[in-house]
């Protein structure tokens, strides 16, 4: 676990660069919505950004933590017994961190992608995401050999911090909604033109005088 801790050190020096790029780009996202939505408030095109943006700087300082090398060892080791990780985490000899951090790693993410992702507006939804994160993530450790332990314990507890995250955050996923004024459209009225159709009748002297003979060009 020690080796653990000091390995997780090195997430300090990538958050500290990572922190102004994020607070440059929070007012430029803002800026860029307001130009392409005219009708969208300040306060909501700073909220959705920091919420986007907040969401890509986890995302990433989490991507990072999860492949840094812990140790001088260059093998992963792959534990697939469920509860015994765990068993060793809360013993005398283990800690209780490594709980705690496997709770807190995927919480953030849960809590914040459902609120602008639709999709993933379920809670169900979320675990089985959050999951499916957490079996990648665990492959990914134990295929570049990074010495880390792969444990089913670890998938269960992130996918329980994510399911959490969303339970939390849940009243508030339709709060930065764009809502869309719906447009009335206007009745229509039938107008009428005449009451009764016009009959145009050419009396039989004008007939007889211009046009029978056009009609019947022998009875000239």
């Amino acid at each position: 676990m020690g080796a653990l801790l000091r390995a997780f050190w090195g997430i300090i020096p990538i958050t500290a660069i990572a922190l102004p790029y994020a607070l440059l780009c929070w007012p430029l996202l803002a800026a860029r919505r307001r130009r392409r939505n005219t009708g969208l408030s300040h306060a909501h095109a700073s909220a959705t950004a920091a919420v986007d943006v907040l969401a890509v700087t986890i995302g990433a300082l989490v991507l990072c933590l999860v492949t840094m090398p812990v140790g001088t060892g260059a093998v992963s080791t792959l534990d697939l017994v469920p509860g015994a990780d765990l068993s060793a985490a809360l013993s005398d000899d283990g800690s209780l961190w490594q709980v705690v951090g496997n709770l807190l790693l995927l919480c953030p993410l849960g809590a914040l992608v459902p609120v602008r992702v639709r999709r993933l507006r379920s809670v169900g939804r979320v675990a089985v995401t959050a999951l499916s994160a957490s079996v990648l993530v665990e492959a990914t450790q134990f295929l570049i050999h990074t010495g880390r332990v792969t444990s089913t314990d670890d998938v269960l507890l992130n996918t329980i911090g994510a399911t959490l995250g969303a339970v939390l955050t849940r009243r508030g996923w339709r709060y930065f909604d764009v809502v869309v004024p719906v447009v009335a459209i206007p009745q229509q009225v039938r107008r009428t033109v005449c009451n009764a159709p016009v009959r145009l009748r050419v009396p039989r002297s004008v007939w007889d005088a211009r046009y029978a003979g056009i009609g019947h060009p022998e009875r000239r």
